[in-house]
């Protein structure tokens, strides 16, 4: 028979913390008065202020499997819980213990222990005895080492040790702990990590957002941990990274170092061996402590085609590669936020290519065989400067998704009102006025805004997610795979949700598909740039008009054709002409 909290406990103003305890204390007085022929096998006392268990409440509950005290004041346990002798799991999360009561290690059949976010100091050395332990929770606490016992937990299996004040990861993994799979320990800042863990079974090693460590941990790329297939070192940085004389084959599959400030060569380094990896994420969301790529830093990787999700979004990548088509298995790849001015005609070889992101470059065409990636859903080419797009797009009848918000466009791109399973479609920003075309030319237009709009919104605050999963960090913490906030008008990677931002940016009061006139003089439109926008002198970048230095008279008259200036009478004679 489960005991439950009362809803209204669920509140926080000073009149329902009465209730609270009301509703604790009609639990307990129930828990207190049930016959000795019920078992009670599941208690969630979470949220009612206890500060301490009332006297004689565990002697009622001597067969307890599941009690739950999170979130409940308490700054002791009562020796008598060594009286619940069937207790398997323990949630004593957001409390105020300053050490583990003792008395926990009497708990001989316990096997999940939560204990994060209180202020642990000290850890009792007998916990190690606890041979059925598979769970143990730490997090966010005050922890400088584990005891040197722990290392004979040989059934745990999880072990959360983020936001804490280790300095390294502790003995008693490098020397036991067998069975360990999970290991957490995020957010220990100047923290030794290149400890190798005993367990061979590992199969995620989360280590995000450590400032900066000392080393490299290399044992990631060791043959010996043929299970590991997930490792986050997100914003955590390196002080050297030590290349060992052999490279060995490492079974990661999945691999993320967002802004552990990376350039190719490390990449290259790290990822040689890995012949399994799947997905990579090397994208940016700051640029402070930022990875930086003049070239693309996966050329040498061995097998290209076990690759499958490449995020380099915010990375300064000047241009794709031609060898891009050896990654013929990719499915999604993101791009966005570079100073990419073209795309080479070989990523239309890519036929399993799903998600196609690359905002907030310098795009003014794409390829002719663009038709070709047949198998595309996603397209995101906002913040570009495309005047049109290929007629073989025709070919993309999977596609559901396509951003063409501000851009060139001066007439509306005939090839998106022909995809048939077309969901959502933004062409604001553009040359052109799309209310006609939301009256006349595609009725649906406004409704597939929104929807692309929502949907991005989704991609970004996790409903999905450019990796297809979230990761539960921590205690309540997520860490998703995201894009720029759209609410965010003014950062350098943002797109505008809300139809009011377009209204305030975009005058349409004189649009009209008659009077249109692209060659009029109109005003240049407000552009947001990526970071390293300002190229380093030693950077390629496709730049035609440094190969052919067109004549002045050439440049002022298309100036005047675009409306860029405005022809006067005053001019004179021979003014622009070259010297």
């Amino acid at each position: 028979m489960d005991v439950l909290k009362d809803d209204a406990a669920a509140n926080e103003t000073s009149s329902d913390d009465k209730l609270k305890m009301s509703s604790a204390q009609e639990n307990i007085n129930h828990i207190t008065n049930v016959t000795r022929k019920e078992i009670i096998e599941n208690i969630s006392l979470t949220k009612i202020n206890l500060h301490s268990l009332p006297n004689g409440f565990i002697e009622y509950v001597s067969k307890l499997v599941d009690l739950d005290l999170s979130n409940s004041g308490l700054h002791t346990l009562p020796n008598s819980v060594n009286l619940l002798k069937t207790l398997v799991s323990l949630n004593l999360n957001s409390n105020q213990f300053s050490s583990l009561p003792d008395v926990i290690c009497e708990l001989h059949n316990l096997e999940k222990l939560w204990a994060s976010e209180n202020k642990i100091i000290y850890l009792p050395y007998n916990l190690g005895y606890l041979s059925k332990l598979e769970t143990l929770s730490l997090n966010v606490n005050q922890l400088k080492d584990l005891p040197n016992s722990y290392a004979k937990l040989n059934q745990l299996k999880v072990c959360r040790l983020s936001t804490n004040k280790f300095k390294k990861i502790p003995n008693c993994i490098a020397r036991g702990m067998e069975s360990l799979q999970i290991l957490e320990f995020s957010q220990n800042n100047y923290v030794n990590l290149d400890v190798y863990p005993k367990s061979t079974n590992l199969t995620t090693f989360y280590a995000e957002e450590n400032d900066i460590c000392p080393s490299f941990p290399n044992w990631i790329l060791s043959s010996n941990y043929k299970k590991l297939e997930t490792v986050s070192l997100n914003k955590t940085r390196f002080e050297t990274f030590y290349q060992p004389m052999k490279i060995s084959t490492c079974y990661v599959k999945k691999l993320f170092m967002k802004e552990c400030d990376l350039n190719n060569k490390i990449v290259e380094f790290i990822i040689a061996g890995m012949i399994d990896l799947e997905e990579l994420v090397l994208g940016n969301k700051k640029v402070l402590y930022q990875n930086y790529f003049p070239i693309m830093p996966i050329n040498t990787k061995q097998r290209p085609c076990s690759l499958k999700e490449l995020d380099i979004q915010s990375t300064g990548l000047p241009q794709v590669p031609r060898t891009i088509k050896k990654f013929v298995n990719l499915i999604n790849l993101n791009l966005g936020c570079n100073n990419i001015f073209f795309l080479p005609k070989e990523i239309c070889t890519l036929k399993n290519l799903i998600t196609l992101i690359i905002d907030n470059n310098h795009l003014t065409t794409l390829p002719k065989n663009f038709g070709e990636l047949t198998s595309l859903k996603e397209l995101k080419l906002c913040h570009n400067q495309l005047n049109k797009l290929p007629s073989s797009m025709k070919s993309l009848h999977n596609l559901e998704y396509i951003d063409l918000y501000d851009n060139e466009f001066e007439v509306l791109p005939e090839v998106v009102l022909i995809f048939p399973n077309l969901k959502g479609l933004d062409l604001e920003q553009n040359y052109f006025p799309t209310e006609h075309v939301a009256q006349t030319r595609c009725p649906r237009y406004k409704n597939m805004r929104t929807a692309l709009r929502n949907y991005w919104m989704d991609f970004m605050h996790g409903s999905r997610s450019f990796n297809g999963h979230k990761w539960k960090m921590f205690v309540d913490n997520s860490n998703i795979l995201s894009l720029p906030s759209s609410s965010d008008t003014n950062s350098e990677c943002s797109w505008n949700s809300a139809d009011d931002i377009h209204t305030k940016h975009w005058d349409s009061s004189e649009d009209s598909a008659d009077e249109f006139d692209p060659h009029e003089c109109r005003k240049p439109k407000q552009r947001y740039y990526p970071p390293l926008t300002f190229y380093q002198p030693y950077q390629e970048v496709y730049r035609p008009a440094d190969l052919h230095e067109s004549r002045i008279q050439t440049r002022i008259r298309k100036m005047l054709e675009c409306g860029a200036i405005v022809r006067r009478s005053n001019y004179e004679e021979g003014q622009f002409e070259d010297a």
